[in-house]
């Protein structure tokens, strides 16, 4: 779909995922296609429910199978295919080669174990070092990641919700991976320490050149720290780009409706425009486009086939078969400051 790139950490072609269940098959992820660049940020981007966290959870083939069932072509990671890895093997790559900030900090950490032994745990296994030189480690990982070292033998309910999510991210950076996944990592924090976690990601990510995936459903946190940009509806990707392509030159109705429940803060009269209706059912996705039902643009061709993916330019694709008249065109045009 996209352009060949040379200089790839993750490659991914064909991702599907579903979850087969007494009360029917749940579709959650449907032919999803990543390549990223290596010391670049993508971020994927959706409402709740879009698939963005069973996407990242089978890139580490975390997905519990059964009820779970990943069908893909290939998951590429800096040249190694985990489809085709054993799980004895999947172990030394998950924490060294690929690690995951996941969503809820106050459950990610394990209540009976200090924070220092946790981030020891890790280094331990991966690096073969001795509890003494891993905890050693483990305290200067702490000290990155502002929390005096000497608090490393505490436990996660005496750390606040901004403490307890630097300590995620200490774990999940210790063993210096070349691909970090951070689902939706601000999301239980207050909008101040939101600011100060996602500069220290920033910070650690340009220190140890390490690529990055940020699943968020904030565009104001994408404009801040992403390069590109995917943006994902009912388990497709529906429109991807550079961040500029996608903010700038928003082409898909789906993207258009995220950016129309923004406020604007320049035009404080100006009412919000969310999109109507609900996200379907993925035990019963439409026939055609899952986006359809919801479309202010919506034809009668894109409730009967599923829509392709036409190139825009560069690296901006959309999925969306109303392109296939030259004259369509969305009647907002969306622009945003990227940094």
């Amino acid at each position: 779909m996209r352009n060949e790139k040379k200089d790839l950490i993750l490659d991914v072609e064909n991702l599907s995922v579903r979850f087969e269940t007494e009360d029917g098959v749940v579709y959650a992820t449907n032919g999803v296609s990543i390549k990223l660049e290596k010391k670049k940020t993508l971020g994927l981007v959706g409402e709740t429910g879009a698939g963005k966290t069973t996407t990242a959870k089978a890139l580490m083939r975390l997905v519990p199978e059964p009820p779970g069932v990943i069908e893909c072509d290939k998951i590429v990671i800096d040249g190694m295919d985990i489809m085709k890895m054993r799980p004895k093997d999947l172990e030394s790559v998950r924490g060294k080669e690929i690690s995951m900030i996941f969503q809820d900090p106050m459950t990610a950490l394990n209540p009976v174990f200090s924070v220092g032994e946790q981030i020891a745990e890790s280094i331990e296994i991966h690096e073969k070092r001795s509890k003494k030189d891993a905890f050693a480690k483990a305290i200067e990982m702490l000290e990155m990641v502002g929390i005096p070292g000497s608090r490393a033998h505490e436990y996660p309910h005496q750390f606040s919700g901004g403490m307890k999510q630097r300590v995620v991210i200490a774990i999940a950076l210790a063993c210096n991976p070349k691909l970090l996944v951070a689902d939706e990592p601000t999301t239980a924090l207050d909008v101040t320490i939101q600011a100060q976690v996602l500069e220290l990601m920033k910070q650690l990510k340009q220190k140890y050149d390490t690529s990055m995936i940020l699943i968020t459903h904030d565009l104001g946190i994408v404009a801040e720290v992403c390069d590109d940009v995917m943006v994902m509806y009912a388990g497709r990707i529906v429109e991807q780009g550079t961040l500029e392509e996608v903010f700038n030159n928003t082409k898909h109705p789906y993207t258009e409706g995220l950016f129309g429940s923004i406020p604007n803060i320049n035009d404080r009269k100006s009412e919000l425009q969310p999109i109507p209706g609900l996200m379907p059912d993925p035990t019963d996705l439409p026939k055609g486009c899952s986006f359809a039902p919801r479309c202010p643009y919506v034809r009668q061709s894109c409730k009967e086939e599923q829509p392709e993916h036409c190139h825009m330019g560069g690296n901006h694709y959309v999925a969306c078969s109303a392109y296939k008249d030259p004259n369509f065109h969305i009647r907002r045009r969306v622009t945003v400051e990227a940094e």
